[in-house]
């Protein structure tokens, strides 16, 4: 009788184990299936994010257009000291309606600012169709000096520029001449903040332009006494070309500009950066802007 007694308590130890196990297989395999269900869904939120927030890198460059699209009704120089220079901080975009039923409701971040393209000096001007122009190599010649590189990076440089097509950008540009060791990346990062690749030849815009480039533009004027007109510029800009000829005789350097340099501009480049819930995309894009004032995107970059 105890023999049979233990025999049943055994079986209905080995019952309610078996029974656990299933309860804990059963439940793992739920918590599976809703952990699956969430992971799908979250995926499914962010990228219904990742699209409104780069909906909405689409409409802040749009909103550069308008604000260049005004400046030119307005003026007919471009420098940093007008409205569309100022950079927007991070700013919250909220949909009023949505706001107004739910304070809670999703709301978007956007920051960014407008450059003028033209404040470099464009690396499309030492060939057209892959012709030289022999004034705009001298003046990249003249540039490379002033940052302490070494000729062979201009070499390269303008070598590069007179086969076609040439790099859309001054990245792809650098990026080639690397992997080529053709010029050193070191040399190409310090040249970077002052040159560009534009769809056409422009001249320098000598008031948003560095010291180093003006420097460039102008055979005979050290980094030194173009940092002095840029101080001079700072308090009062450039309202023509011969502004920058004088205010040069008056700091006792007399000397025509060798490069191609206005006080306008017709490219710029708009950088902007979107936070939507979990999203976040940074976008560049490069505006050309007509004499009339109106604007098309030439290309876009986003991440």
């Amino acid at each position: 009788m105890k023999q049979e007694m233990r025999s049943q308590r055994s079986q209905s130890g080995v019952a309610i184990i078996t029974a656990l196990v299933v309860i804990a297989a059963a439940t793992a395999a739920v918590a599976a299936m809703l952990w699956h269900q969430s992971l799908e869904a979250r995926k499914l939120d962010n990228r219904e994010a990742q699209s409104e927030a780069r909906w909405l890198a689409v409409s802040a460059v749009d909103w550069a257009r308008v604000i260049l699209l005004v400046d030119a009704t307005t003026s007919n120089i471009d420098h940093y000291g007008e409205p569309w220079a100022v950079p927007l901080a991070e700013t919250r975009v909220t949909d009023p309606e949505a706001s107004a039923n739910d304070p809670l409701a999703p709301a978007a971040f956007v920051s960014g600012r407008i450059l003028d393209a033209q404040a470099r000096f464009n690396l499309a001007n030492v060939a057209t169709q892959g012709k030289p122009n022999e004034r705009e190599e001298t003046t990249l010649y003249r540039l490379t000096q002033t940052l302490g590189l070494a000729d062979d990076v201009a070499d390269a440089i303008v070598a590069r520029m007179e086969v076609e097509p040439v790099p859309q950008d001054y990245a792809a540009l650098a990026a080639e001449l690397a992997a080529l060791h053709l010029a050193p990346p070191s040399a190409l990062d310090a040249l970077k903040p002052f040159v560009v690749i534009l769809p056409k030849p422009t001249p320098v815009n000598v008031n948003t332009a560095a010291a180093e480039v003006i420097a460039a533009c102008f055979d005979g004027v050290t980094l030194d006494l173009a940092r002095a007109l840029v101080a001079s510029r700072n308090q009062a800009v450039f309202n023509q070309v011969s502004d920058a000829t004088s205010r040069l005789a008056a700091l006792g350097v007399d000397s025509a500009p060798k490069g191609n340099i206005s006080v306008s501009s017709n490219y710029f480049v708009v950088t902007g950066r979107v936070r939507f819930e979990r999203a976040e995309v940074n976008t560049t894009a490069l505006i050309e802007r007509d004499s009339s004032g109106q604007s098309r995107v030439i290309h876009t970059w986003s991440t």
